[in-house]
């Protein structure tokens, strides 16, 4: 069986967090794989600069214009292992990149010492339950033959079983967790690592919150362990 520690963290990028801490962070939970949300390229490049690991970032959406790429909120995937095979799909056909409500999910095979994880990481909608019950649903299908798997990302689904259930088809199951956001008091579970239905978890890690969390981002991170 191989281990792997995945890690998934909405660092709200446009609030311009303190790169230098978050990559301590990251580096000190020692994660096989990043999954990150609402990160600029230019942030996804400069943690990866800090903790000399590899990145491939897509964009979300324009929240101004192309004029103003660097501000360009999308999602990245780091790691120290090799990575590659990489898409990134929209999941919500017919809206627009201009607003924040265009959804996307990226995939990439990690591959460490021979064994690979499909790793797909995304962000779905926050406002409509139906739309995140679709959303989940077309990522699933990006996953199909592809395993192990896993999804990791902020879903924003906060107790609906419907929105998970749709990750069952693509054989992922939720391995439980605790609340992540608000960082600062966190009282509602909103960013999740799923893992194969045959993994065996050995930890599920996400801080306390408080204070010193709140000023890098309004999501705590949330890592998840374990063997397959």
């Amino acid at each position: 069986m191989t281990t792997w520690r995945v890690l998934t963290w909405n660092i709200l990028g446009s609030r311009q967090p303190n790169l230098d801490v978050i990559s301590e962070v990251i580096a000190g939970y020692s994660p096989d794989v990043v999954a990150l949300q609402e990160v600029q390229q230019r942030q996804a490049r400069g943690l990866a600069r800090r903790l000399r690991w590899h990145v491939i970032w897509t964009r979300k959406h324009y929240p101004f214009t192309p004029l103003l790429w660097w501000r360009a909120e999308g999602l990245a995937i780091l790691t120290p292992e090799s990575v590659g095979e990489m898409i990134s799909v929209s999941i919500s056909p017919g809206t627009s990149t201009w607003t924040y409500r265009h959804r996307v999910a990226m995939a990439a095979t990690v591959t460490r010492g021979g064994e690979a994880l499909r790793t797909i990481n995304t962000h779905l909608a926050s406002h409509d339950a139906d739309d995140r019950i679709a959303q989940a649903r077309r990522v699933a299908a990006i996953i199909g033959a592809r395993r192990p798997a896993v999804v990791a990302g902020d879903l924003n689904a906060v107790d609906e079983v419907e929105v998970i259930r749709e990750f069952g088809t693509a054989g992922l199951m939720d391995p439980g967790g605790d609340s992540s956001n608000p960082s600062i008091a966190p009282v509602r579970r909103l960013d999740y690592v799923l893992v194969p239905e045959s993994a065996t978890v050995t930890a599920r890690l996400t801080p306390d919150g408080g204070e010193r969390w709140h000023t890098l981002s309004d999501h705590l991170p949330v890592l998840v362990e374990f063997s397959v």
